[in-house]
């Protein structure tokens, strides 16, 4: 192993069944008395985010709710939320939800503390001063987004999506409690499922892994092929919910040192211009990718089949990374995953301008096989 690695994480981590319940008293420990909660109107209708509140209301703390957020979140609806924090005299933020609120909540938390919109600071290294203390509770099990130093907003009006990424966008506090994702429908357990999937495959295979995050990742992979089918079907199973959650998390935690690669410089330029579902996009993205990769990352795809339960122990290495392929596509067919981008509007003509945009992914070059804009776009037309 050769080079120079850095493994840091801004955010704490707690883990486990009701640990939810330890919000007000983390709360209380940063001195908080007016929070701004951010979710989605999904979540206001599931009763989730009545739950958060009601964990708050012995304690006296002060709730505010935002729960206008879009499943890409816009710059827009992020400088709405900064506002009404603003407004409200609030001192701190609650996100609940998936990647979008979360993404959201990190992100007027830089705002409260440096000035302007938000898309003023879309790009590397542009928020100056650290925010107001966030904390993160996933309700679904993909994203990662309570433990990043990323938040990805939409530009509709230019169809572009982009991050605020600086170490001071990370979560003070993630809680990572999986009984609050039994309430998640099937679709998207599966679709965010997927996702983390892609986040733990990319992790593993990039250019920047090394040992921590391969043994943080793979063990990801193995978790997710595990009990992303149970959790599908029977969102009531903890075992399973808690496997997701877990899986994810350790996805997370390798992508956020390596960054992901190939799959995600292709979905988000798609997504910007179609506004796609993100994981249903990376979750059809991802075995085309894969098969693309494949050649300059036999030995890791032969170790990805064995995590996702394929057994390969009288194959040769590369039929063996073959098998990690139908092993993805496989689980993808089992929890009813659509098979085409086409099914979310993308169209053809428009692939060639788009995969010139693509190539100009600064994340591209951290996968092992550097794909030019014929291999991208080929990679796309299989992906309709």
């Amino acid at each position: 192993m050769a080079g120079r690695y850095e493994f840091q994480f801004a955010t704490k981590i707690i883990y486990g069944r009701d640990s939810s319940q330890q919000l007000a008293e983390l709360i209380s420990g940063f001195g908080l008395k007016n929070i701004q909660i951010i979710t989605d109107k999904g979540l206001v209708k599931a009763g989730t985010a009545e739950k958060i509140i009601g964990l708050l209301k012995p304690s006296g703390v002060r709730t505010v709710l935002f729960d206008k957020v879009e499943y890409n979140p816009t710059v827009t609806t992020v400088d709405a939320a900064k506002e009404q924090f603003v407004n409200e005299k609030c001192d701190g933020v609650v996100a609940v939800g998936g990647g979008s609120p979360m993404d959201a909540g990190k992100s007027v938390g830089v705002l409260r503390t440096n000035p302007g919109s938000a898309a003023d600071y879309l790009g590397i290294n542009k928020v100056k001063s650290i925010g107001v203390p966030v904390i993160c509770l996933p309700t679904t099990s993909g994203t990662s987004a309570e433990i990043t130093d990323i938040a990805v907003l939409s530009q509709p009006e230019k169809k572009t999506k982009l991050g605020i990424r600086s170490p001071y966008i990370a979560p003070t506090v993630a809680i990572l409690d999986p009984l609050l994702t039994f309430t998640l429908p099937p679709a998207p357990t599966r679709e965010s499922g997927l996702d983390a999937l892609a986040h733990a495959i990319e992790s593993y295979i990039c250019l920047n892994a090394w040992v921590p995050t391969e043994t943080l990742t793979i063990k990801g992979i193995e978790l997710i092929g595990r009990h992303l089918r149970m959790a599908t079907y029977n969102g009531m199973d903890y075992e399973a919910r808690d496997g997701m959650m877990m899986g994810s998390l350790l996805a997370g935690m390798g992508l956020h040192t390596t960054w992901t690669n190939l799959v995600h410089a292709i979905t988000g330029p798609l997504g910007g211009f179609y506004n796609l579902p993100h994981g249903a996009a990376n979750a059809i993205v991802l075995p085309h990718a894969m098969r693309f990769l494949l050649p300059a990352a036999v030995s890791k795809f032969a170790t990805i089949a064995k995590a996702l339960g394929e057994r390969v122990d009288h194959l040769s290495e590369r039929q063996a990374a073959e098998r990690a392929i139908d092993a993805v596509e496989q689980l993808s067919r089992d929890v009813g995953m659509p098979k085409g981008l086409s099914t979310y509007g993308v169209k053809e003509p428009d692939l060639p301008k788009l995969a010139e945009t693509i190539s100009g992914s600064m994340i591209l070059p951290l996968a092992p096989r550097l794909a030019t804009v014929k291999d991208i776009l080929e990679i796309c037309k299989a992906a309709l």
